[in-house]
């Protein structure tokens, strides 16, 4: 069942994604909170769906449209014959990925708790601020008792707005639970390690959180372009820096500081808001996608129906309309049959017939060999190409 689990994840996620990216693709850019929690949902959704979809208690659905049932049918038979091919090994690397991930974040942990227990508080820049010299990026920290944790020389370098523009980036991270969030991503990517699908969420969720964390920072700030320079100057002065995995930071990936200075240089108002309505549609959508492949309309049927649809590929010749074989009176005998072989054509058409099991009677296997000939038959099938194949056909006496 694991390996079933493991390998629907990876054709699921695609649809998972490409619904996300459809929703997000309706969104304005400045609505960087609901772009974030459509995200977020999508990631939650690639974790449950593909075990839903393996146990489905299969209630009363309207059934798929047929080329979707089809398609999603071929696909889950690809997926539970490989799973079952794979055997114990895929379980045992799956295993092995995710027991490393795990061991990564503890040490991402471990570093993070060291960090902040020898950082130094500073509370003229605020409440639960603490400066460290073990860090080149600000981060926020903390499940249960967050703080912002600032480099040493940073808050130094830097004016006292910029200063306090980086710290409300970072007290909206706190403020919009991000760090539990990042924590649940985290977790996701390490069981999911294998799974293209979570880098490419995971990357779009940091894109926007770290937008909706700018336009929190531009909101109380009130000068986006300065806020755009600072962005540029910490991007620039962090070049060689790492980041613990369970942190989110004012920087994120540099690479992705060119589209957030363009975003917050576009003039245009932020929403801080979430737009629950967009972020509901979504969550159903995912929703309803797992029923839909769970429910015997979903999955179980569309891999019976696609299992049908592969046995009428692969069939035997066999006769359609059996004509009555006209046996003279004085040739008949009670209780007796004859088996002729007949050879049928790619198009369905006899070719041969031959006795292969005698009655007994010459006029008995004359007549069977005729109405074998005078029958109709469907053609042998094989990976939906019809060829020559053979058919017997049966005649048989009463009293």
């Amino acid at each position: 069942m694991m390996n079933a689990i493991l390998l629907d994840g990876l054709w699921e996620g695609a649809i998972i994604a490409a619904i996300a990216a459809g929703a997000t693709a309706l969104l304005p850019q400045r609505h960087a909170a609901t772009r974030y929690a459509v995200w977020f949902a999508a990631l939650v959704a690639l974790a449950l769906v593909p075990v839903a979809t393996v146990w489905h208690p299969a209630p009363a659905f309207a059934p798929l449209p047929i080329p979707i049932a089809y398609t999603t049918g071929a696909t889950i038979l690809v997926a539970d014959k490989a799973a079952s091919a794979t055997g114990v090994w895929l379980l045992a690397v799956w295993l092995i990925g995710t027991a490393c991930g795990f061991c990564r974040l503890l040490l991402s942990y471990a570093s993070i708790a060291r960090i902040v227990r020898n950082a130094v508080p500073a509370p003229e820049l605020g409440a639960g601020v603490v400066t460290s010299d073990d860090l080149a990026i600000p981060i926020a920290a903390g499940l249960f008792k967050p703080v912002i944790v600032i480099p040493s020389g940073l808050a130094s370098a830097l004016e006292r707005s910029d200063l306090e523009s980086i710290v409300q980036h970072e007290r909206a991270h706190i403020r919009r639970m991000d760090v539990a969030g990042n924590l649940v991503a985290r977790l996701v990517e390490a069981c999911l390690f294998f799974n293209p699908w979570i880098y490419v969420i995971g990357r779009q969720l940091i894109v926007e959180r770290e937008a909706a964390c700018d336009d929190w920072a531009v909101h109380a700030a009130g000068e986006p372009v300065r806020y755009a320079t600072c962005l540029a100057r910490l991007g620039q002065s962090a070049r060689s820096s790492r980041l613990p995995l369970l942190t989110p930071s004012a920087i994120g990936s540099r690479h992705m500081l060119v589209g957030r200075i363009a975003r917050l240089l576009n003039g245009k108002v932020a929403q801080l808001k979430t737009n629950y309505l967009v972020l509901g549609a979504s969550v159903v959508t995912f929703a309803v996608l797992a029923v839909l492949l769970q429910t015997s309309d979903g999955r179980a049927a569309t891999a019976q129906q696609t299992t049908v649809a592969s046995a009428s590929c692969n069939a035997d010749a066999r006769v359609l309309k059996p004509a009555m074989p006209n046996i003279p009176d004085a040739a008949y005998k009670p209780n007796v049959f004859a088996n002729a072989e007949v050879t049928v054509a790619a198009d369905g058409q006899p070719m041969t017939a031959k006795i292969i099991k005698s009655s007994g009677s010459a006029g008995i296997d004359e007549a069977t060999v005729a109405a074998a000939m005078a029958s109709t038959y469907s053609p042998k099938m094989v990976n939906c190409k019809a060829v020559v194949g053979e058919y017997v056909f049966h005649v048989q006496t009463t009293r």
